[in-house]
């Protein structure tokens, strides 16, 4: 078992091209499965959950109860770049949210001797926010490449296959 880390490769205003630039590496990935793609939003109040969810009848709902404060996960799938486009464009709108590709793997890169990565790969737009949990609110959108720990060479060649770099340094993933 093990965590990925996430390495920011973009922080933008414009969520276009932060989708953009996820669909770019994407291309990159030497697999991916559009099943494996959902996008989860974290409601503060009644109001939030009822928008998202009159947004997405199909989402599923989960409540936290924590210091007497209520929050609620929201989630929804996204099978296709179009529909994470929508979705996000839409509930960023309401929230703070991301989207996360996380059944792909990442090409073998022999010069770094690195292998294909399945178990650590993910691609994750995070809507405004500089956090993979969408922790606190921020006026940019993040785009995030995950990984194993330790491959920080990883993010550098993914991020320069599509004329980024890495934006930040990495954080604990899931």
């Amino acid at each position: 078992m093990g965590n990925t880390r996430a390495w920011p490769v973009l922080r933008t205003t414009d969520l276009t091209e932060a989708l953009a630039l996820a669909e770019r590496l994407l291309s990159v990935a030497s697999w991916y499965d559009p099943d494996g793609c959902y996008l989860d939003a974290w409601a503060h109040d009644d109001d939030q959950v009822r928008h998202l969810t009159e947004t997405a009848p199909d989402a599923s709902v989960t409540w936290y109860e924590e210091s007497g404060s209520r929050t609620a996960s929201v989630s929804r799938p996204a099978t296709t770049l179009e529909q994470a486009r929508e979705a996000l464009g839409t509930w960023a709108g309401i929230t703070r949210c991301y989207i996360l590709w996380h059944n792909l793997k990442w090409p073998a890169v022999p010069e770094l001797g690195l292998n294909e990565e399945y178990k650590y790969a993910e691609l994750q737009v995070a809507s405004n926010t500089h956090t993979i949990h969408c922790e606190e609110w921020a006026p940019e959108h993040t785009v995030f490449v995950h990984a194993r720990p330790g491959h920080d060479a990883r993010a550098t060649w993914l991020a320069a296959q599509v004329g980024t770099e890495v934006v930040g340094p990495p954080e604990f993933g899931w």
